[in-house]
């Protein structure tokens, strides 16, 4: 029988749980820029925020009306008892709203751990020796949490889990990409999403194991796309609307560059033995990150540009959560490059749940065009 990832999701609480029944420390997360080898190591299970339903009654008073719904659902979590078994917050400053964010709940928890992380904009021999006394510095703290004192041994083992983790799911992303009917959309985001809140070893075994069940099916036609931006995790488990939409207009999703998606910082850390695992560490949060507050447009749209090609993309459809400025900007120059490539695109902003009678309407619409 297939693994379904989805399961994994629906019940997110309880590999932390697990963790803590073992005397580990749990670190909530929000960003994938963030240190996970380094809080491994520690024997700290870095654990990704995923968005809960909503409405978010609670955070609306203390937030402006104007913040994207990851930032509400945060809030809401934290403050309402959700993740009450937290023993810290750590956050990367992707924007500026979760960087304010960070602050606010600083305040109203004085009590807990949080702290915000973020690398050096500039790759320079400078930049590293300041990123490597930051995280000897972070190790420290997670030591002071409960976790376990860092060892070269330790680093190097979680480098190599999690440089495994990131190979499977590129497999996962080429045997999609290679044919798009053998995995449903649905189920490859789940994968990725499942792997940002459990152990990363057993991920490993999972995906193993899911890789190996995935049937040989013969190639199944259909209109070539790729999916860029963020789609909101509980679209994802709870079902969107959008994946049976693509379905019916004999879409094939061949690639995706969203942020719980491929954007789940897969570049590896260069395996190395003779150097310090640190300092590869450091080397690999200043790389070329997946995020429009650190990579150039023109970087995004080359990634795209490659994956359309050598998948066979007809077209790129790009899902924008509303109040998100980061992508808002990045928006108008990556259609404009699409474009002028020969790569039509779709806009489509996302707040909560997608309505969809327009969606239907839009996406329809766009197939017609790709396939005229």
């Amino acid at each position: 029988m297939q693994i379904d990832f989805k399961d994994v999701l629906k019940d997110r609480h309880r590999w932390a749980m697990q963790h803590k029944e073992t005397g580990g420390p749990v670190m909530g997360c929000y960003s994938a820029l963030l240190p996970e080898e380094l809080m491994w190591a520690c024997n700290v299970l870095p654990l990704q925020f995923l968005m809960s339903p909503g409405p978010y009654d609670e955070a609306l008073p203390h937030l402006p009306p104007y913040v994207c719904d990851c930032s509400r659902s945060i809030f809401e979590d934290h403050i309402n008892g959700t993740y009450g078994y937290l023993d810290g917050l750590m956050v990367s400053h992707v924007c500026e709203t979760i960087r304010g964010l960070a602050g606010i709940l600083s305040v109203r928890r004085p009590d807990r751990y949080v702290r915000l992380f973020t690398a050096p904009a500039a790759n320079d021999p400078g930049a590293r020796r300041h990123l490597k006394t930051e995280l000897s510095g972070l190790a420290e703290e997670l030591e002071q949490l409960g976790g376990v004192p860092l060892s070269g041994e330790r680093l190097e083992a979680a480098i190599s889990v999690y440089n495994e983790n990131r190979d499977l799911v590129e497999k996962l992303y080429r045997l999609r990409g290679r044919n798009p009917g053998a995995v449903e959309p649905e189920q490859v985001l789940c994968a990725v999403l499942a792997s940002s809140i459990m152990p990363k070893d057993e991920h490993n075994r999972m995906l193993r194991e899911f890789l190996k069940a995935v049937p040989e099916t013969p190639h199944t036609p259909g209109i070539r796309i790729i999916l860029s931006g963020l789609l909101f995790e509980n679209e994802v488990v709870l079902g969107s609307p959008l994946f049976p939409i693509l379905r019916a207009c004999h879409a094939r999703v061949v690639w995706d560059d969203l942020a719980s998606g491929m954007r789940y910082r897969l570049e590896p850390v260069v395996d190395s033995p003779e150097s310090d695992p640190l300092d590869r560490l450091a080397a690999s949060l200043l790389g070329p990150q997946p995020t429009p507050l650190r990579s150039p447009t023109e970087r995004k749209a080359g990634q795209i540009l490659k994956a359309a090609r050598t998948y066979g993309a007809q077209g790129v459809i790009f899902l924008v959560p509303k109040y998100c400025d980061p992508m808002l900007f990045d928006l108008p120059p990556l259609t404009r490059i699409l474009k002028e490539e020969g790569f039509p695109t779709l806009s489509l902003e996302i707040s909560g749940s997608l309505l969809e009678g327009a969606l239907r309407t839009r996406v329809e619409a766009f197939m017609e065009m790709l396939s005229a």
